[in-house]
């Protein structure tokens, strides 16, 4: 899929974290971007800063009818949807059993339903109208769903249960969904980020971060910028679909 001034993007978690970064990635390169986020305050801000081809939309993602109603308002300000990016999440730490008790059940259903009941709504939704788009190609391609997934999918750590569990759903559902879709033309990718800089991350002691670190092959952070140049690829590339792609720095995490 080429990126053009007709392109759309819809982005969840788009006002903070890797999910603005994938917003001014796409926004530099032409495109129209829509923002569903529940932080009004940073969304203003950055559409204030962008000035232009940027909607933004209030929205919690594990309640159906927000965002339905925020993919919509994107059809109605901008006419479609080419490319939709599942970016709302949580990270959550609840170990099954330990001196303080058991796992937080409660804190297990939001978790999922944030990361793998919002990614699905996204999917429902966008995918209902990417499949009403004109093809945009001679390849027949009508429009891209990326969910994030993470390396704690597969290498999760002490206490990720509930995290793991939800980024794994994610993965767990890509292929079904590409083979769903493929036929009119929808791809589906999930993307699986390791350590990243993000406005979570800067709350972790420094001694955390030095682990984490010393577990990629390059000793550091990805920065959100390289986060975001991976969902580019994703997108603009029209034969992936149906995987999970890492993008961890060589990130191979033993137990921490």
């Amino acid at each position: 899929m080429r990126i053009t001034k007709d392109t759309v993007f819809f982005i969840t978690g788009g006002a903070s974290g890797l999910g603005e970064a994938t917003v001014r990635e796409l926004h530099a390169a032409g495109a129209r971007v829509a923002i569903a986020d529940m932080n009004v305050e940073r969304m203003d801000l950055i559409k204030a800063e962008l000035k232009e081809r940027v909607v933004a939309f209030k929205c919690d993602v594990t309640k159906e009818e927000e965002v339905k109603a925020a993919v919509e308002g994107t059809v109605k300000e901008y006419g479609t949807i080419h490319a939709a990016l599942a970016c709302a999440g949580i990270a959550t730490v609840s170990p099954t059993l330990s001196s303080k008790g058991s796992i937080d059940l409660n804190l297990f259903k939001r978790t999922m339903d944030i990361n793998v009941n919002g990614s699905m709504y996204v999917a429902k939704y966008c995918a209902i109208q990417m499949s009403k788009n004109p093809a945009i190609n001679e390849r027949g391609e009508k429009g891209v769903i990326i969910f994030v997934s993470s390396v704690a999918a597969e290498e999760g750590q002490r206490g990720q249960v509930a995290y793991s569990a939800s980024k794994g759903a994610l993965n767990g559902m890509v292929l079904p969904m590409a083979r769903d879709l493929g036929r009119f033309g929808i791809r589906v990718v999930s993307v699986a980020p390791g350590i990243f800089e993000t406005p979570l991350s800067h709350s972790m002691p420094e001694g955390v971060k030095k682990r984490l670190n010393a577990d990629t092959a390059i000793n550091r952070a990805g920065q959100p910028d390289e986060f975001a140049h991976f969902v580019r690829m994703c997108i603009e590339n029209g034969y992936v679909t149906g995987v999970h792609l890492r993008i961890d720095g060589g990130t191979k995490f033993s137990n921490l």
